[in-house]
Parts: C-alpha cells; sequence; structure tokens
C-alpha cells in the first residue's frame, strides 16, 4: 500500500492541512515548513491523488484546441510547439478534431463542456462560425480564445493574421513585376480569411488604379481540386489572366497544377501565387511564390493567452494581430507572351 497523506504530515512533524497547502502551492507557509513538507514528499513516495484534487477544484489543468479537420495540418511544427507549451505551462492539451455537421462530433463537445473537463478553449475556423460551438461555450461558461475568428467581438480574446495587408502586399508585388490582368481564387465564405484577402486584392488594384473585373475572380475552396477547377475557369477566358493569385497554397498547388496540364509555362507564361507558405511549397517546381503565415507563432500566441486567462493573469494585449511576410520563389515573373 502506497504512502498516505498521514505519513506526509508525521514525517514532516505538522498537520495534514499544512500538506494539502504545500501539495496545493498554497501561500501562508513557511519557506522551511515547506522544504520539510517536500523532503516527507520525496522520502515517503507519497503521490498525489491529482483527479481528485482537479475534481474538488472544478479544474482540469487541460485546454482544448478545437481543430476542424484540414487547417493547416500539413504544418506538423505546430503541434509540437502545442506540447513544449503544455511541459512549459503545466497543463494538458487536448487537439480535438470537430465536424459541424457530425452529430458524435458535437456530443463529444458537449460532454467536454458539461463535465468540466476542459478549462477552456482555441478554436481554429471556421469552428467559431458554427453557431452550436459559440451557444454551447457561451452557455457553459468556458473561456475562450479564437484563432482568426469570422466575427471579432471586443470581449472575445483572438489571435489572427493580417490577411488584408498580406494580400495587399502580394498583389502589390504582382503589379511591380508588370502583371495588370491578375485573377484571385477566392476560399469558403465561412473563413474570414477569404474575405480578408479578397479585400486586400481589389484595395491593391484600386491604389494602382487597375479597375477590378468580376471575371477574374473565381469561386473556389482553400483545396487542390478547388483550385484545379477554378484555374481552369479563369484560363479559359479571353484574354487569360497573366497572374494568378490563389486565395491559400493547397489552391496555388491545384492551380499549378492545372497550367502545367495545359502546356503553360510557370512563370514565364503565367505567375502563380498562394498564401500560407506551408512546407510543400518550397518543395514542388517552380517553388510557390506566397505569404508566409506563421502559424505556429499564432497557435502559441492563442495558446499561452487562454492559459494566462485561467491563471488569472491579465495579458498585455488579449487581441493580437500577427504580420505575415513575402516569399518570392520560381512560381512569379514579369508577364511574358504566350
Amino acid at each position: 500500500m502506497g504512502a498516505t497523506i498521514k505519513d506526509v504530515a508525521r514525517l514532516a512533524r505538522c498537520s495534514i492541512k499544512t500538506v494539502s497547502r504545500v501539495i496545493n502551492e498554497e501561500p501562508y507557509v513557511s519557506d522551511e515548513l515547506r522544504s520539510r513538507v517536500q523532503a516527507a514528499v520525496r522520502s515517503s513516495g507519497y503521490a498525489p491523488n491529482v483527479l481528485a484534487r482537479r475534481l474538488v477544484q472544478r479544474r482540469s489543468n487541460m485546454v482544448c484546441i478545437l481543430m476542424y479537420p484540414g487547417f493547416y495540418q500539413p504544418a506538423s511544427a505546430v503541434f509540437s510547439t502545442i506540447m513544449d507549451i503544455g511541459y512549459d505551462e503545466d497543463y494538458d492539451i487536448l487537439v480535438q478534431p470537430y465536424f459541424p455537421s457530425n452529430s458524435r462530433s458535437r456530443n463529444r463537445l458537449v460532454d467536454l463542456s458539461a463535465e468540466h473537463r476542459i478549462d477552456g478553449f482555441v478554436t481554429t475556423p471556421p469552428c467559431d462560425a458554427d453557431d452550436f460551438v459559440a451557444d454551447l461555450l457561451t452557455t457553459y461558461r468556458v473561456p475562450l480564445v479564437q484563432i482568426n475568428p469570422f466575427n471579432r467581438i471586443d470581449t472575445v480574446p483572438f489571435v489572427a493574421g493580417d490577411d488584408y495587408q498580406g494580400a495587399y502586399a502580394l498583389t502589390e508585388y504582382l503589379i511591380s513585376l508588370g502583371h495588370r490582368r491578375i485573377g484571385f481564387l477566392t476560399g469558403p465564405r465561412n473563413m474570414r480569411s477569404s474575405g480578408d484577402r479578397l479585400y486586400g486584392y481589389r484595395v491593391a488594384l484600386d491604389r494602382h488604379q487597375i479597375p477590378f473585373t468580376d471575371a477574374l475572380v473565381a469561386p473556389s475552396e482553400f483545396t487542390f481540386d478547388g483550385g484545379c477547377t477554378a484555374a481552369r475557369l479563369l484560363l479559359g477566358q479571353d484574354p487569360p489572366p497573366t497572374a494568378i493569385f490563389a486565395g491559400n497554397d493547397e489552391a496555388a498547388f491545384g492551380a499549378l497544377f492545372t497550367a502545367q496540364e495545359q502546356g503553360l509555362r510557370v512563370p514565364d507564361e503565367l505567375s502563380i501565387c498562394g498564401y500560407d507558405d506551408l512546407a510543400f511549397s518550397r518543395n514542388i517546381w517552380p517553388g510557390l511564390t506566397t505569404m508566409h503565415q506563421p502559424v505556429e507563432e499564432i497557435v502559441e500566441t492563442a495558446t499561452r493567452l487562454l492559459i494566462a486567462i485561467l491563471k488569472g493573469k491579465e495579458p498585455e494585449r488579449r487581441q493580437v494581430i500577427v504580420s505575415a511576410r513575402l516569399v518570392v520563389r520560381g512560381s512569379s515573373g514579369p508577364p511574358g507572351g504566350r
């Protein structure tokens, strides 16, 4: 039979309450007495019942990152970052996939919230756009930090990339190369990044006095297949665009495939750019010009922000915008003749 808290109190020559205070890191215990209790814990081999303590405190010391399948999954470094945060902050971190249309996925989320198995949530897009998630976390008053939410509310902390400024910078870069017919592949309507990137593209055209043309904007998804289909629509026009700015790298991969399928030389006959700077973007041929979105920094900042709030620390900023930067590779160049 293992040692009990009574054994620790006897070895440390103090009360059980004092041992409890030391184990729970409570104040009002002298340094000498705290050291004596800690020594008694080590010598006796006593292991506190962490689960029972968490139930009493109604805390799980666990936070959940609610992740829509496909959200930056290629960026495996994100998961290494999350693991390091858990070690640093002494929190368990659950990465929970969420399918809005799946009842079992919703029930799982209800169980985590109702049974107080999660102290707080970090949501990734487009989970925040699902009314069920918003209503559930509001009902159970679960602390929340959002990553790039569709609707930004002053009272809800969030961390987001600067999608508008990034799209503006990339469009301006294409204009500086001499492009005037620049196609744009949109993203899902329930993700804020889709609208912000389209807006940045439009503003850059306007500021350089290039007329915006609806025909050069093709509906797509942030997927390879979506990029393939949308690029075919744009390249079927007369005249076709000399450059395509895809809403994200996955769609840009699809556009690149379509261009090569049609025998177009990239970038001599068509420039193609993406957004996010996924790992594959530097490994394909030609390498993809894109905006580097610091995904690891965004996820880490959001997770640490949530844990700081849970620990009662007031963070310097509750709403954080993270800048993107242009990465030029071989898929872009001055416009050439067909």
